[in-house]
């Protein structure tokens, strides 16, 4: 079947008066998409077209492509919108969020799609290949993904369909030299810092060369992988039921901690799965753009954890529930959601456990003495990275090592602490509505949180 038979059976089963809105970039596989869709008689829909420029590349490049666009909708006579992003926005974006510019772009790329589309009350017409669905597929191997992220790339799920799915990338370039279509070629599809890039021109032609057949062994293997997702799935959300908390400050849920470790491992991580999901849900749209990684799931499931920080999410058990809240800890306190894996939040005075660590918050007196740093309260304690060390101009006794434990306030860093020593802090002048937090040796049993 011809590419424009399939892209337009992917599309003539919708209502009368549906309104498409094609996502274009001015690549071969958008490009293509959208003459298909233009090129389909007597439409029984809407077609109109969005195309966002990200400000990531030269100047030329990014306008060169929006003029494309812009030109080729005109000579189509479609609708086109063109979303201009600020240079440097997705890469501080990227940062603040502990993200690749990639993923940076893609969250800018979706948030004006979804925009536009409920704007519109319209369906996102995405072009994805098949080629792209394995390249992904490869990719979630490599990360480590579970079944729903080895499943099959649907067709069509909420908002979004793609009408190329089910077609290589030579059955497009076919079909724009054949009716003699251009196309952009977008050159970061050549820098191999990016995953995609250097999964599709150093391991895919590996595969090519060595095992010829691995794009159906791939395709059946997402495929088996899709059913039990869905068996899965259905199983854990049958199994194990999360509940609202009634009155809550902030979204929140729970659900009983016996029925959920009564299930097995795969069960409550697709059950963790669920919850966050549902509270995430609840957050302004695009809010979060990262991944929950299995590895820190699969940690709390297996019991050793009392609690465990993921991303914008809390997880907490006690003997009678567990529960998910979104993360209380103040924005400047955690600049990046990265997953921590442990945090400590100190609210008001008291004695506190960490990773070995006795620490006895008080009101400053204004005393300094060894071991003692001062700090606002909140205090988050979690692991330190490498925005911390760049932020040390205090008294640092030489290198900072790879593994500690940032003491963070709305001030920034207060402290660097390594098992139960000092190894830095802030240097303040002023104490007044400081507390003073004292570290001490510990033999009390290790509080993991």
């Amino acid at each position: 079947m011809r590419l424009g038979d399939i892209v337009a059976g992917a599309v003539l089963d919708c209502p009368p008066g549906t309104t498409y809105l094609a996502a274009v970039s001015g690549g071969a596989d958008s490009v293509a998409m959208l003459c298909a869709l233009a090129a389909v008689p007597e439409k029984p829909f809407e077609l109109r077209c969005i195309h966002v420029e990200h400000g990531i590349r030269p100047e030329a490049e990014s306008r060169g492509d929006a003029e494309f666009v812009k030109r080729l909708c005109k000579e189509l006579n479609v609708p086109c919108k063109v979303v201009h992003v600020k240079p440097g926005r997705i890469a501080v974006v990227a940062k603040e969020r502990g993200i690749g510019i990639e993923a940076s772009a893609r969250l800018f790329r979706r948030r004006a799609w979804f925009r536009e589309a409920r704007r519109l009350n319209a369906r996102i017409l995405v072009a994805h290949t098949a080629d792209d669905a394995l390249e992904t597929t490869l990719m979630r191997i490599l990360r480590g993904a579970g079944p729903s992220g080895l499943a099959l790339m649907p067709a069509s799920r909420g908002r979004i369909t793609r009408p190329l799915i089910s077609l290589r990338r030579s059955d497009v370039i076919d079909y724009l030299k054949e009716k003699k279509i251009p196309w952009r070629e977008d050159k970061t599809n050549e820098d191999t810092r990016f995953l995609r890039n250097r999964v599709r021109r150093s391991l895919i032609p590996l595969l090519n060369e060595s095992f010829p057949q691995w794009r159906a062994a791939l395709e059946s293997f997402a495929k088996t992988q899709s059913l039990a997702a869905d068996f899965i799935q259905n199983e854990a959300g049958a199994r194990v039921v999360w509940q609202p908390f009634e009155g809550a400050r902030d979204p929140a849920l729970y659900t009983d901690a016996g029925v959920f470790f009564a299930q097995p491992a795969l069960i409550r991580e697709e059950a963790l799965f669920q919850g966050i999901d549902k509270l995430l849900a609840q957050m302004p749209a695009h809010a979060y753009s990262g991944t929950i990684k299995r590895a820190n799931i699969r940690r709390f499931c297996e019991g050793g954890k009392k609690a465990i920080d993921l991303g914008p999410v809390r997880i907490k058990k006690d003997s009678q529930q567990i529960t998910l809240s979104l993360f209380p800890v103040p924005c400047s306190l955690f600049p990046n959601p990265q997953e921590y894996g442990f945090s400590l939040l100190i609210n008001k005075p008291g004695l506190y456990t960490l990773k070995g660590a006795g620490l006895e918050v008080c009101e400053a007196d204004g005393k300094e003495g060894e071991g003692v740093f001062f700090a606002l309260l909140p205090l988050a304690l979690r692991p330190g990275f490498k925005e911390d060390a760049v932020t040390l101009k205090g008294k640092c006794p030489g290198k900072i090592p790879g593994e500690f434990v940032a003491a963070v306030d709305a001030l920034g860093t207060a402290a660097c602490i390594v098992q139960d020593k000092l190894l830095w802090r802030r240097d303040v002048s002023e104490k007044t509505g400081l507390y003073a937090v004292k570290i001490k040796r510990t033999r009390v049993e290790e509080t993991d949180v």
